[in-house]
C-alpha cells in the first residue's frame, strides 16, 4: 500500500532525474573549456537542482492537503446510521474531497457489476441525465478480461487513460459517460470485493492520474471499513432488538404467574378408570349338551382310548360305552 500511495511522489521526484544526470556527465564526456562554461553549467545544475526540490516540496504538500480532504469526507461518512446512508452519501464526499467530476459507486452481485449510486458535480456534465438514467437500469456481466473482472481479481486500483481504444473497458458504459480517462478501485472490507468506485475529471482541463488513482484507493479502503463497521452495528441493533423482545415476554409470562390468584381448596382424589378384567371364558356349548358321564366318556375319546379302555377306565361295560358313544355323535 505504502508503495501505491507513493508512486505520484516518486514520479514527481524522478521528473527531472534525467536532465540532471545528463547535466552532470557533460562535466566528464565533454568538460567546459573556460571558467565560465563551468560557472553556467554549475549555475543551471543548481537551478534544476532547485526547481526539482521545489516541484517534490510542492508535490508533497499537495498530497497531504489531498489526505486532509479524504480525512474529513471520511469523518462526516462516519456520521451515517446505516450502510444505505454511508453507500448514497460516499460518492459526493469522493467529489469534493479529490476534486472529481463524476464518481459512480457500483456493488458486486455474484457474477455481475451493478452500477447503483452517480455523483455529478452541478453543471460540468450538460448530458448528466442520460448517464444517471443509464445507471439506474444497468447490469453489467463481469466478463473474462473486463477491467473491473481484473479489479476483483487482483484487488487493486486501476487507471484508465484512453477508454474507448482500451480492450479492458465496457464500450456501452464508456459511450454514454464519454470519460476522457477515469480511475477504479475496489471496495473491499474483507479480502472479497463486494463493490467499485469509478471517478474521473469530466469537463475539467486536465485527465485523472496516478495521484488520482491512489486518492480513490486510499478512500475506498477506509470506506470499506466504515461500510463494515455500519452493516456489524445495524446487525447487533436487531439482536438486540430481538433479545429484548423475548425477554420482555418472558417478563410477562413471570408477572403474570406471580399475579395469578392462589386458593385453599382441598383437592379430590382423581379416580382411575377401572382396569378391565379377564374375559370370563362362556361355557362350552358342548357342556350344556352333555351330561357328566358323556363328558367324561368325549375326554376318554378325544386322547385316542378305544371302547374296551374307557370301559376299563370307567368301570362299565362295552355297551354302555357304546350307548354313550352313539348319544355324543347325534348331540
Amino acid at each position: 500500500m505504502n508503495a501505491v500511495v507513493t508512486a505520484a511522489d516518486m514520479a514527481v521526484k524522478n521528473a527531472g532525474a534525467a536532465p540532471r544526470a545528463r547535466l552532470r556527465a557533460s562535466f566528464t564526456s565533454a568538460p567546459p573549456q573556460t571558467v565560465e562554461e563551468m560557472a553556467d553549467r554549475i549555475e543551471e545544475l543548481a537551478a534544476q537542482d532547485a526547481s526539482a526540490r521545489h516541484d517534490l516540496e510542492t508535490g508533497i504538500a499537495s498530497r497531504f492537503d489531498a489526505l486532509l480532504r479524504i480525512h474529513e469526507s471520511l469523518g462526516r461518512l462516519h456520521a451515517c446510521a446505516t450502510p444505505e446512508e454511508l453507500v448514497a452519501a460516499a460518492p459526493d464526499e469522493i467529489c469534493r474531497a479529490c476534486g472529481f467530476s463524476r464518481v459512480m459507486l457500483s456493488r458486486v452481485r455474484g457474477s455481475s457489476w451493478v452500477p447503483e449510486v452517480l455523483s455529478i458535480v452541478e453543471g460540468a456534465d450538460p448530458q448528466a441525465d442520460d448517464f444517471k438514467a443509464y445507471v439506474e437500469r444497468a447490469t453489467i456481466p463481469l466478463a473474462h478480461m473486463l477491467l473491473e473482472t481484473e479489479l476483483v481479481r487482483r484487488r487493486l486500483p486501476a487507471l484508465v487513460n484512453d477508454p474507448p481504444t482500451d480492450n479492458r473497458t465496457f464500450k456501452e458504459i464508456v459511450d454514454v459517460s464519454r470519460s476522457p480517462s477515469y480511475v477504479a478501485s475496489p471496495i473491499m472490507p474483507t479480502r472479497r470485493v463486494i463493490g467499485f468506485f469509478h471517478a474521473d475529471r469530466f469537463g475539467q482541463d486536465r485527465d485523472v492520474d496516478e495521484a488520482d488513482r491512489d486518492n480513490l484507493w486510499i478512500f475506498a479502503e477506509h470506506f470499506g471499513l466504515l461500510f463494515e463497521r455500519a452493516v456489524l452495528v445495524e446487525r447487533l441493533e436487531k439482536q438486540r432488538e430481538q433479545l429484548q423482545e423475548t425477554l420482555a415476554r418472558a417478563a410477562e409470562t413471570i408477572d403474570a404467574m406471580c399475579r395469578a390468584d392462589i386458593e385453599l381448596v382441598r383437592a379430590e382424589p382423581i379416580t382411575p378408570p377401572p382396569r378391565p378384567g379377564p374375559a370370563r371364558s362362556a361355557t362350552p356349548r358342548i357342556d350344556a349338551l352333555l351330561t357328566a358321564r358323556e363328558r367324561e366318556v368325549l375326554d376318554l375319546m378325544s386322547v385316542g382310548a378305544t371302547n374296551v379302555a374307557i370301559a376299563q377306565e370307567l368301570v362299565i361295560s362295552d355297551g354302555t360305552v357304546k350307548s354313550h358313544v352313539k348319544h355324543i355323535l347325534r348331540k
